[in-house]
Parts: structure tokens; C-alpha cells; sequence
């Protein structure tokens, strides 16, 4: 007879969620100066917004019976993702598998490493819809393991985390904002965060912030250049969630983070790409009202970028 899982799941999921925001006065491209509160994801437990799937997705394996122990948690993931799942599924006791690109960073290695993770190369192409493919071409030929697929590209319960965790959030804790931004990958944070919010507070406006066409960041989708356009994005498309779809660049995106660095907030270059956004969408539609961007990860796992911000 196979053990049970405990009545309880371990104390760091409750750490998931109820992330800080943070009050920030900044000057927009056209000089006027704005109040943004900053909602840092980066102070979930494994340091992203993806914490909030990523433990909705495990509970829910588990409470169907697809997880349970002796399987191994599978998925795919740029490095964020893979993180959240190496670190929850080390304290749920099961072994993790996670297919990532040749874009991991080190530091992002180092972590799924430390919780016992076992990273697979994407030898199937540059994206993570390609180490999707990847996974599940694994279970067609699952060797001596029981993988439990957790697919965040396509699972409902991504979007979920967000439409009972992070908007209800911004509203009790800002009930007055009018303008919310934060950035599309999977699409499912923001998809959440709309039906959250625009249930409540129709008047409240979404925008979505992407990478414009020849630049690419991590948490920051590049359409453009053809990433993966998952059922959660049709799904935004088709009910019209997002009022603006913002496009960030490189230098943009850069410069913000330099400022940033130097008020000391310690922030990846997705929390430069939505403050920049914002700040354009503040100066091109007069926002009055609270602003809150949605910061997705710590800055530690993305040195690569924070050290060209040094020489800015």
C-alpha cells in the first residue's frame, strides 16, 4: 500500500502569495512624476510570481490522486517555473524533473539543484512550448519513472492562482487603483489578474506588457518573434481582458532598471519592462488614480542583465 500525504501540506506553501507592494515615486518619458506601487513577487519563497501556479497546480494534483508519492513532477519552463516546482516538490517529498532551455541562467541551475532537480536539456527547439513537446514525448517513454505532467502552458489552474490570489489581493489591498501592469509569458498571470480584478472593478484598466520585436527578456513573451500564443492568451484575446498591449525594448527596459538599481530595489529586467510600460501608458492616457505593476521576480536570478545595468 502506497504511504498517504500528510493532512497538510508543508509551511511553504502557506508562504505563497500576500507578496508586499511597494510605494515608488517615478517621472514618465514626459517628465510628469507618478506614485507606482510595485507588487514584488520576487519575495515569494522561491522568488517569482510562478510560487502562485506552481503550488495550485501541485495541490491540485494531489487532491485528484494524479500525484502521489513515488511520482516525479514534470514540466517545462524557462527557469522561473522550474524553480517554483523544484523547491515545492522537495517539500512534498516527490523528485522533480524539468526540461529548460539553453536561456537558464545560472543562478536559476544552481537553485533547482540545491532542492534536488533534475534539469533536462530542450533539445527540441529555443522555446518552452518546445520542451512542452518535449515532456510529453518523455511520457510516451517514461522509462523506470511515474511523471506527473503539470503542463503550466495549458493548465486552468494557472490562471486560477491568480484570479483567487494576486488580483484580490491589489484590491483589498489597494482598493483605489485604476491602472494594473504586468507582463504576458504563458499569459496566465495576467489573465487571472483581469478576471480578478475588471469582476469586481470594470472601470479598472489591464495592460499587458510584451517585448518588442527583436528584444527578448525573461517573464517577457516576444510574440513577435514567434513565441508560443497559449489557450490562456486566445482566452484574453477572445473577452478582451487587457484594455492596452504595451511593447517594451531593450534600452527602455535597461534604463529603467538602472533606476531602479538606484533606489534599491533589487529587480529583473521583467519588473524594468512593466515599470517602463507603465510609466508610457501614464504620460499616453493621463492616469489618475494608483498604479500598481506587477514586479515577477527577484533580481539574484538574472545577473546576467543586472550586471550590464552596472555600467549603465
Amino acid at each position: 500500500m502506497s504511504p498517504a500525504w500528510p493532512k497538510e501540506l508543508p509551511g511553504v506553501f502557506s508562504l505563497v502569495g500576500n507578496t508586499p507592494l511597494l510605494p515608488v515615486d517615478l517621472v514618465t518619458p514626459q517628465g510628469h512624476r507618478y506614485r507606482l506601487h510595485v507588487k514584488l513577487e520576487g519575495t515569494n519563497p522561491s522568488g517569482s510570481v510562478k510560487d502562485r501556479a506552481a503550488a495550485l497546480m501541485i495541490r491540485s494534483q494531489i487532491d485528484s490522486g494524479a500525484l502521489a508519492p513515488g511520482c516525479t513532477l514534470l514540466d517545462a519552463s524557462s527557469g522561473n517555473f522550474a524553480c517554483a516546482v523544484a523547491m515545492l516538490g522537495r517539500a512534498v517529498g516527490v523528485d522533480v524533473t524539468v526540461v529548460c532551455n539553453e536561456t537558464l541562467t545560472a543562478e536559476k541551475r544552481r537553485f533547482i539543484s540545491h532542492f534536488g532537480g533534475r534539469v533536462v536539456d530542450n533539445d527540441f527547439g529555443s522555446y518552452t512550448y518546445d520542451g512542452n513537446r518535449k515532456c510529453r514525448a518523455m511520457l510516451e517513454n517514461p522509462g523506470d519513472r511515474t511523471y506527473c505532467f503539470l503542463d503550466q502552458l495549458h493548465n486552468w489552474d494557472n490562471p486560477r492562482a491568480h484570479e483567487i490570489g494576486t488580483g484580490p489581493e491589489i484590491l483589498r489591498d489597494l482598493p483605489g487603483c485604476q491602472l494594473v501592469v504586468g507582463s504576458l509569458g504563458s499569459g496566465g498571470t495576467m489573465l487571472g489578474v483581469s478576471r480578478a480584478i475588471k469582476g469586481v472593478r470594470p472601470d479598472v484598466h489591464v495592460a499587458a506588457v510584451c517585448s518588442a520585436a527583436g528584444s527578448r527578456f525573461p517573464g517577457v513573451g516576444a510574440f513577435d518573434d514567434g513565441d508560443y500564443v497559449t489557450p490562456f492568451l486566445q482566452a484574453a484575446r477572445e473577452t478582451n481582458a487587457f484594455d492596452f498591449i504595451v511593447r517594451t525594448d531593450s534600452a527602455e527596459v535597461m534604463r529603467q532598471l538602472a533606476i531602479l538599481s538606484r533606489l534599491g530595489m533589487f529587480c529583473g529586467p521583467q519588473t524594468g519592462a512593466v515599470i517602463a510600460a507603465a510609466l508610457r501608458l501614464a504620460d499616453d492616457v493621463g492616469v489618475e488614480g494608483d498604479i500598481v505593476v506587477i514586479s515577477g521576480d527577484a533580481g539574484w536570478k538574472n545577473w546576467d542583465y543586472l550586471e550590464q545595468v552596472d555600467h549603465l
